[in-house]
This record gives C-alpha cells, sequence and structure tokens, in this order.
C-alpha cells in the first residue's frame, strides 16, 4: 500500500513538471542573457502598426501538409469596432500559431489587440497565410479583462 502511494504521488509530481514545462515561456533571447519579455503598454503601442477593438467572426484551422490530422495554424476573421491606432481594414485576419505561443480567441468576443505584421510571407503549403499577429506575451486581451490597459490605450491614442 505504501508503495502504491509513493508510486501515485511521484507520477503526479512528474506530470506536475511535465504541464509546466510546455507552458509558453515569454523570454527575449535576443542579448547575451535570457530575459523575460513582457512589453509595457506604451512599447506595445508604438511598436504595433494597428491597435484597435474587434470582435472575432469566424476561424478556421489550417491543417498542417505533412500530417493532415493537425494543424499548425488557427486564422481568425475579426471585425473592427473601434481602432486606436493605424487604419486596419473594417475585417482583418489574424495568424495563431498552433503552438505555446498561440493566441486563443472565442467567436463573437470581442477583444483589444495590438496587432503586428510578419516580415515574410508563410505559406501552408500552398496557401499563403496572413500577415498579422497578436503577440501572447504583449498587451493583447478578452476586453472584460483589460479595462486599465484600454484606458492607457485611449490616453495613448490623444496623445498621438
Amino acid at each position: 500500500m505504501v508503495r502504491t502511494g509513493k508510486c501515485v504521488l511521484l507520477i503526479s509530481m512528474t506530470l506536475s513538471v511535465i504541464s509546466f514545462g510546455v507552458r509558453a515561456a515569454c523570454v527575449d533571447l535576443t542579448g547575451p542573457s535570457v530575459k523575460t519579455r513582457h512589453p509595457s503598454i506604451s512599447k506595445e503601442y508604438v511598436s504595433a502598426p494597428w491597435v484597435f477593438i474587434g470582435r472575432a467572426i469566424a476561424s478556421r484551422n489550417v491543417a498542417n501538409p505533412d500530417d493532415p490530422e493537425f494543424y499548425d495554424w488557427t486564422i481568425y476573421d475579426v471585425e473592427v469596432l473601434r481602432a486606436f491606432k493605424g487604419q486596419p481594414p473594417h475585417r482583418v485576419r489574424l495568424l495563431s500559431e498552433n503552438t505555446s505561443a498561440r493566441f486563443p480567441m472565442d467567436k463573437n468576443k470581442e477583444y483589444l489587440l495590438f496587432v503586428s505584421h510578419y516580415p515574410t510571407v508563410e505559406l501552408a503549403g500552398k496557401e499563403k497565410l496572413p500577415p498579422n499577429y497578436v503577440d501572447n506575451c504583449g498587451n493583447s486581451g478578452a476586453l472584460e479583462n483589460v479595462g486599465a490597459t484600454l484606458k492607457a490605450v485611449r490616453a495613448l491614442s490623444r496623445a498621438h
């Protein structure tokens, strides 16, 4: 009996470590040392070409060309409701990797989004993927969770 208890405890501890290890780590690997990365609201506002409130209206997964049972990407169609920075079109397609770096969105939910653009064209097989994405380590989030961030963004948009 004691032996079984120790085995269960060991398995439980191992699963906890494995579970913790697969979470996304927001780190900056560009310098001589590894630093955690979470940009300030003002820094992300300045660097993002578009900052807006949008509603996710549709999504679809893009299959891995080498393994159709698995998907590499999710493309979200987002309706722009109010732009704070830049001039995004009325509808924007956002790309989210199916990795720990994903930025998941729920259909019909509103988000404050700091949108960046990939500098190169990404392909999934022969399909050209949208260049727009949201940094999951940044300040984007569901509208009901970003009150202070939204207040700061409003102030930044008036200042620019």
